[in-house]
């Protein structure tokens, strides 16, 4: 699964190269999050570098926090929740697909490459940043903005805690998408737009997904009990 994720990785690189097009999605996808009224991503960003302390950490959870907590959270599901890995597993594969043909079909240029949004890019002035490399070169694909799957695997390992942890403080878990969000709009890397695409992924995922798991995940608790206390008094 690990190698999974490292080719997907790899693979994003193989759909870059299309620059025009990704910079007019860019302008068109920044069009219509101000025709739906979502808040203006520039402005949120101008507020918040009034207080410049929380740059460096929000550069950091983007580029050193995404793989390595998706990579733990499926290392949990397998060794504590072993009835959970086929569906969680269904679920990242075809996320995997979602998104790679969204990269595909829908090149799209991050906020901080678009000059008309008027967003800094905090990752290339703060550091550290996710690119060695300027836009078209090395191995990473900087038009690949749509969707976010920063976000949706966020949900994902939000859910699955919730669904699968213990105790109240399950629910801590929940933050993690939330500062997600923030951070990827914040820093410039995404819009609203990928990341409510990269949830919606995930949501369908789970949905596609949900007969995988075991029967008494998510078989009511009213038809569950009765059974069982048949078998026992047999």
């Amino acid at each position: 699964m690990i190698g999974t994720l490292m080719l997907y990785r790899w693979a994003r690189h193989l759909v870059d190269g299309r620059p025009e097009e990704a910079m007019a999605h860019a302008r068109a996808v920044w069009d219509l999050e101000r025709a739906l009224f979502l808040p203006d991503e520039a402005a949120l960003q101008d507020r918040a570098l009034r207080w410049d302390g929380w740059v460096t950490t929000a550069n950091h959870y983007y580029v050193k926090v995404h793989f390595p907590a998706t990579a733990v959270f499926l290392a949990w599901i397998w060794w504590r929740h072993r009835d959970a890995w086929p569906r969680v597993r269904a679920a990242i594969i075809l996320s995997l697909a979602f998104s790679m043909a969204l990269h595909a079909l829908y090149p799209l240029a991050p906020p901080r490459l678009l000059p008309s949004a008027g967003m800094i890019d905090l990752m290339n002035v703060y550091g550290p940043s996710a690119y060695a490399h300027p836009p078209g070169e090395g191995l990473s694909n900087q038009f690949a903005a749509m969707p976010s799957m920063h976000v949706g695997w966020a949900v994902l390992i939000a859910w699955g805690v919730v669904r699968y942890g213990g105790g109240r403080w399950r629910w801590a878990a929940v933050a993690h998408p939330v500062a997600t969000t923030l951070i990827v709009v914040l820093t410039a890397n995404h819009y609203w737009l990928d990341g409510i695409v990269g949830g919606a992924i995930i949501a369908l995922c789970l949905w596609l997904t949900l007969r995988l798991e075991s029967p008494a995940r998510w078989r009511p608790a009213s038809v569950a009990a009765p059974a069982e206390g048949a078998a026992a008094e047999r």
